[in-house]
């Protein structure tokens, strides 16, 4: 069955001085209570990365820097797979900021903005949903999209938004509590204004 999973994409940003590891880099990172410190890591890194605050600081100088901002710029989205093989991500100037306005759209039956070059889309019939890599035309095959049901759709971005939620209050915010009780409690706070406002 089809499904949906909040994701950063194409985190390649310097890594922050005060990270322990090395990052481990991939394409796309899926955000629920399952992420390893590793990804949160990664998440950490992009965060910082896409919204210009220095990572050449301490963890608690760079956090407070963010935590000056009243908005969030990441790219990611909504993502939606077929399986772990056939997927397809928001594209360019997409962001996991723009989360809430997604769900929303599709709560419509609109094609919500998934990002650009390509452009996926949305397309409603009956009470079918189809998923499109990029813009349809009207002459792609339907084996070229992923299909969900209206309502698994909906239970889909609803499971999404409780794995938003576990991503934060879970692996995110054990990362930084090791570190200082008080950044991890104002980074919960901001998170949760930030992505799900």
């Amino acid at each position: 069955m089809a499904y949906t999973k909040a994701v950063i994409t194409d985190p390649y940003y310097d890594q922050p001085k005060w990270m322990p590891n090395e990052v481990r880099r991939k394409p796309y990172l899926c955000l629920s209570s399952e992420a390893s410190s590793q990804d949160v890591e990664l998440f950490l890194t992009h965060l910082l990365g896409y919204m210009n605050i220095s990572v050449d600081h301490s963890m608690e100088h760079s956090l407070q820097e963010l935590f000056e901002q009243e908005h969030v710029a990441i790219s990611g989205g909504v993502a939606f797979f077929e399986d772990e093989q056939t997927y397809i991500l928001p594209s360019c100037c997409c962001g996991l900021e723009d989360y809430p306005e997604i769900v929303a759209t599709i709560g419509n039956k609109q094609s919500p903005w998934l990002g650009h070059d390509p452009s996926p889309e949305l397309t409603y019939t009956n009470h079918q949903v189809y998923v499109w890599p990029d813009e349809p035309t009207g002459s792609e095959s339907q084996s070229n999209c992923i299909a969900f049901s209206y309502e698994e759709l909906q239970e889909s971005l609803a499971t999404t938004s409780q794995e938003i939620i576990g991503f934060i209050e879970g692996p995110l915010d054990r990362w930084i509590r090791q570190e200082n009780a008080a950044l991890a409690e104002t980074m919960k706070e901001k998170m949760k204004q930030w992505i799900l406002k």
